[in-house]
């Protein structure tokens, strides 16, 4: 088994390889946990590597994490102020799967 992860942290990073988005509602019901267990398993996860928020993802890819445009002249202030037409659209709660996750669990 793999260091400070248990059997149930690893069902979830085989079920996350399994396809491409999943709600933690599915996650949850899946496996027969709480949200509270889920928070902690995506914190173990975390921290040994595997699992990794969207900005860092996003950062690290060059990519940015907002959807400003330039057709919407209050968004060009900046991706953190509002406009009505522009699509702003929340990834604090989204995670990414890592390369170590596939290289290590992809069966």
């Amino acid at each position: 088994m793999k260091k400070n992860l248990n059997v149930i942290d690893i069902k979830v990073i085989k079920f996350l390889l399994s396809a491409g988005v999943y709600s933690e509602l599915a996650i949850v019901k899946n496996f027969g946990i709480t949200y509270e267990e889920l928070a902690d398993i995506y914190n173990r996860l975390e921290q040994n590597g595997y699992l990794e928020n969207y900005s860092d993802y996003a950062a690290r890819e060059g990519q940015k994490s907002c959807s400003c445009t330039n057709s919407c002249s209050s968004c060009n202030s900046g991706c953190n102020k509002q406009c009505g037409s522009c699509g702003q659209t929340d990834y604090s709660n989204v995670k990414v799967l890592t390369w170590k996750a596939v290289q290590e669990f992809d069966e």
